[in-house]
């Protein structure tokens, strides 16, 4: 079945046309899930202090391992900047030896305006950046839409709520853009399919295609290639993984996992490495936890490849946390800061562990080789990354929810990754 079937219709049927992926690594079975919590890891020091940032037993998920769709381009489903904006931009952007990018993930839940709040703060920021530091685009981390991704929310959750955002915005999906219809949350969809809104915007095979009619935003939809997927920049290659369904575990299966190996190899060593995934591999929070099972899928894939990445971005959870993981690599040691960036517009943020009875204070080390930097789980905000040739610089910008007035947002954390020296500094 086509691609432009699959977007623009619904049906039991539709089911079928799916490629079913269906075999799991070894490490994504509930045995193994259980074996792998139990490993000596940079986890466990931390569950030691009274602090877990990974999920300490196998739970079962919600839903079973959802297939994916099919892609909408070929392998190795590589997207570059220059789909989206135009040669001169592209130009101004690499002669300006940097590149601002805003991200930030959880973002479209009907129930509040905080998504709203969000995008506000988002477009004042990229308002008041100068015109060679304007954002290149949108990176979001997914759960676009809730609570199952549905087709007939983008208009109010998506293109009006970034109506007036001044650039692209391209996305991996979350749990909640493939989770079926649950009858805990209203009306069941009997024909609904898994993914398809995210699908029917982000992998399009017209993107000139208008997102929305009802609500007068110009935004089309985009023609990204998969929902896993490579973006090539002139300062920073992303690549996109797509951790499936689960509430509290991530599931990546063996096709994407050897697709991801080869992307790794392939990234251009002389720009910044970013790999971006929902599930986080740490979280102090105590709602969702970090994925034990996204922890090995990211590390064992860089230990194999011998390539690490400069920064690792994810969403999940509902709120801000930093992370620096140490790890040995063929040329030394290197830190590598693993962010959580939630805090989007899910209506709940997420709240730490105590320690002793009292929210911890940053930096916290919880262990030889890892660190809770810095986290804001009282604001709603969104990061604003810059890559140079040398250095990726992070802000962290929030506020408390109010839309009584103008959001005006803050730093609540700075830091800067030296792609060299392969190191992470706290910025004062």
């Amino acid at each position: 079945m086509s691609i432009e079937a699959f977007t623009t219709g619904r049906g039991a049927g539709r089911r079928q046309s799916y490629h079913a992926s269906l075999t799991p690594i070894p490490a994504a079975g509930a045995p193994a899930q259980a074996a792998a919590a139990a490993t000596p890891g940079p986890a466990a020091a931390a569950a030691a202090l009274g602090f877990p940032v990974q999920a300490s037993r196998f739970v079962p998920p919600n839903w079973p391992f959802q297939p994916l769709p099919p892609p909408n381009g070929v392998s190795p489903f590589r997207y570059a900047l220059s789909r989206l904006l135009s040669a001169p931009d592209v130009q101004r952007i690499t002669a300006a030896g940097s590149m601002v990018v805003h991200t930030v993930g959880d973002t479209g839940d009907y129930r509040g305006r905080q998504q709203d709040f969000v995008a506000e703060l988002m477009m004042a920021d990229a308002n008041d950046l100068p015109d060679e530091r304007k954002p290149a685009f949108f990176y979001h981390l997914g759960d676009v839409v809730y609570f199952a991704g549905d087709i007939d929310r983008y208009g109010d959750n998506f293109y009006e709520t970034y109506k007036t955002y001044p650039g692209f915005i391209v996305s991996i999906p979350g749990n909640h853009d493939c989770q079926p219809d649950d009858p805990q949350d209203g009306t069941v969809d009997p024909n609904k399919v898994p993914l398809d809104g995210w699908v029917q915007n982000f992998m399009s095979p017209d993107s000139s295609r208008l997102g929305s009619l009802k609500t007068g935003a110009g935004r089309t939809q985009l023609d990204l290639p998969n929902v896993y997927w490579t973006f090539t920049t002139p300062f920073a290659t992303f690549i996109g993984l797509f951790s499936n369904v689960g509430e509290t575990e991530g599931e990546i299966h063996q096709d994407q996992l050897d697709w991801f190996k080869s992307e790794l190899a392939a990234a251009d060593p002389a720009l910044a490495l970013v790999v971006a995934v929902h599930h986080p591999p740490f979280s102090g929070d105590t709602e969702h936890s970090g994925s034990t099972q996204v922890y090995h899928y990211l590390f064992d894939s860089f230990a194999a490849v011998k390539r690490y990445p400069d920064l690792i971005l994810s969403g999940h959870v509902h709120n801000y946390q930093r992370f620096t993981h140490m790890v040995q690599t063929a040329n030394g040691q290197a830190q590598i800061p693993c962010l959580v960036a939630g805090a989007g517009g899910y209506t709940r943020l997420g709240k730490l562990h105590k320690i002793g009875g009292r929210y911890p204070h940053a930096p916290l080390q919880l262990g030889p080789d890892l660190t809770l930097e810095q986290y804001d789980q009282n604001n709603f905000g969104f990061l604003r990354l810059e890559f140079s040739r040398t250095q990726i610089t992070g802000t962290y910008i929030s506020a408390p929810y109010s839309l009584a007035s103008e959001p005006t947002g803050q730093a609540a954390d700075s830091f800067a990754v030296d792609l060299v020296a392969k190191s992470v500094t706290t910025i004062a």
